[in-house]
């Protein structure tokens, strides 16, 4: 569920950003908030204490942690004109990312079977 709230969010700042944008501005790849994502979900990884990988899982981490959660960083920080607002997007959307990985919707539960 927080993944998905995450991804949302992002999505949203993404397209948000792509409106006011103006038709001609360059595109760049936003290496740093890509790094700084990737580093984020492996944290949310350990906090969340470790559970297994599923390839099909950890893809999708990565595409919304670091692709969408480094391209949101790059427009939060256009849209606002501060460096910390882009940093802190990339680092909340990759640690949010990680709870792809679990059996359960949200962190910190156990899940129950019936």
């Amino acid at each position: 569920m927080i993944a998905i709230a995450a991804a949302l969010a992002q999505i949203i700042v993404i397209l948000i950003h792509r409106r006011r944008a103006a038709p001609t501005a360059t595109r760049t790849t936003p290496w740093p908030y890509m790094a700084a994502a990737l580093a984020a979900c492996a944290g949310g990884w350990l906090v969340i204490g470790l559970p297994a990988i599923v390839w099909g899982d950890l893809f999708l981490a990565l595409m919304c942690g670091v692709l969408l959660g480094s391209e949101a960083a790059r427009a939060a920080k256009e849209l606002s004109g501060r460096t910390w607002a882009g940093w802190a997007t990339a680092c909340t959307g990759g640690a949010a990312s990680a709870t792809w990985l679990l059996d359960s919707p949200l962190p910190f539960t156990t899940a129950f079977s019936g």
